[in-house]
């Protein structure tokens, strides 16, 4: 039985990467492969040179050619990968339970999250994790190649080697408020909404940016704040049980509007549309069950097709 204290203290991924650099004889070809920078694979190496106590590659002409030492540790490895990679394509039988997880903004409603989710749920076996980007610490990049998210669905458009990032939806805002709200009707000048207080959501730091933007282009950078929640749907009770006005994502106002008896408020000033981007690992297309759920979207047309 393996020592599996020992494992944990050593780092396998470098098995991985040397693997990768021997098949490859190459750093630069190792990185392409694995999605990954040149940088990132020589660091590897050197920790897996210290480890070992061998250069495992020396330069030969204009290449690289392996030690004996890494010709031999490539031998062992070939057929301990195989065997390992054998183990997790089982997860790829459709007889076995799935779990997809999805990291994301509380804009459940949006049409094009439904149907993306909808997607998922036409295997049978699949369970659907849906995790709230506000209450998570950890980077974009983090949650994806740690694999602690499959996608991840952003207000945040992410710029990485590593990475997939596509615009996803288009959302709009609409200012809202309860239908009996004394002073507001159905239309009011931006002047006449600075007078009131306003429900906010807190978020990720980068969408609170993306937010701020927003609001200043609408003029609202000014508006006193009285109640902000991490919860969407706190923010929707809060102005369901007060006179404060919030900003919300149409389609979650569509869903809710009458049963939480809350209205529309028109202004001169026209909202502006935010981007939804989708990111996931491109490393994670080499999965067959992911590279379909993929070409679904495509094909479904789902994804929003402006340029950004």
């Amino acid at each position: 039985m393996a020592n599996l204290y020992n494992l944990k203290r050593f780092d396998l991924n470098l098995l991985v990467i040397f693997e990768c650099i021997y098949q490859n004889l190459s750093i630069s070809k190792a990185a392409e492969t694995l999605f990954i920078t040149p940088s990132a694979v020589s660091q590897s190496l050197q920790r897996l040179r210290v480890q070992l106590n061998d250069p495992l590659f020396v330069r030969s002409g204009k290449g690289i050619t392996p030690t004996t030492v890494a010709i031999n540790l490539h031998h062992h490895l070939e057929q301990n990968l195989n065997s390992i990679e054998e183990t997790i394509n089982i997860t790829g039988k459709t007889e076995l339970k799935r779990r997809f997880v999805v990291y994301g903004p509380q804009f459940h409603a949006i049409p094009e999250l439904t149907q993306f989710i909808n997607i998922l749920f036409e295997d049978p076996n699949m369970e659907v994790v849906y995790n709230d980007t506000a209450s998570e610490t950890d980077q974009i990049e983090d949650l994806l190649n740690y694999r602690k998210a499959d996608v991840v669905f952003t207000l945040e458009k992410c710029e990485s080697r590593s990475l997939a990032c596509t615009p996803f939806s288009e959302c709009e805002v609409l200012l809202i408020c309860r239908k009996d709200h004394p002073r507001l009707g159905d239309t009011a000048s931006t002047d006449e909404i600075l007078q009131e207080r306003f429900a906010v959501l807190q978020s990720r730091e980068h969408q609170v940016k993306e937010y701020l933007k927003m609001y200043s282009s609408a003029r609202l950078a000014e508006r006193d704040i009285a109640f902000s929640s991490s919860s969407l749907m706190s923010v929707f009770n809060a102005i369901h049980h007060s006179d404060l006005v919030g900003i919300a994502p149409k389609y979650i106002f569509e869903s809710l509007k009458d049963t939480l008896q809350l209205k529309q408020i028109t202004t001169p000033t026209t909202m502006p549309k935010f981007n939804l981007y989708m990111v996931y690992s491109r490393s994670s297309l080499s999965s067959p069950f992911f590279q379909e759920i993929i070409n679904r979207i495509h094909e479904d047309k789902i994804i929003h097709t402006k340029n950004t």
